[in-house]
């Protein structure tokens, strides 16, 4: 079942994007929010292996269970942030140009595509992690 949701969630995706794929992609706004991401989990001293291992391994303990559990819950809340963060970097970079109309468009897309990016992986990866992992600790 976690595999069809995940086909039906790209696959959603790209019918929504269609041909329009290249101006999807922006890498600042990608290291934006994994940056942000992986270093709040780091911050927080997060088993990152123990919640990667949690997802793809059926073993370990409900304790290591509960914490992976919590790491993907982080996670996610800090993917939205990092979006967030992420869009008010494109509005101070769209404001510096204001003078330049051309050069308007690079602030947007990071901006913009920095909040998708982070509610994509939040809640289109974090969240059906926490939740598999939530219903294998309660097993």
């Amino acid at each position: 079942m976690r595999i069809a949701g995940a086909v039906f969630l790209i696959f959603g995706m790209m019918m929504g994007i269609g041909s329009n794929l290249p101006p999807f992609v922006d890498p600042p706004s990608m290291i934006i929010v994994i940056a942000f991401v992986l270093g709040v989990l780091l911050m927080s001293r997060t088993r990152i292996g123990s919640m990667v291992a949690s997802v793809f391994t059926t073993s370990g303990g409900p304790e290591e269970l509960a914490s992976a559990a919590q790491g993907w819950a982080l996670a996610r809340q800090a993917s939205v942030a990092g979006g967030a963060v992420g869009t008010l970097i494109g509005v101070v970079i769209m404001l510096k140009n204001m003078d330049d109309f051309a050069a308007l468009g690079p602030g947007i897309a990071i901006g913009l595509l920095t909040m998708l990016y982070g509610l994509v992986i939040g809640y289109g990866f974090c969240l059906p992690c926490q939740k598999y992992v939530e219903a294998r600790v309660s097993q």
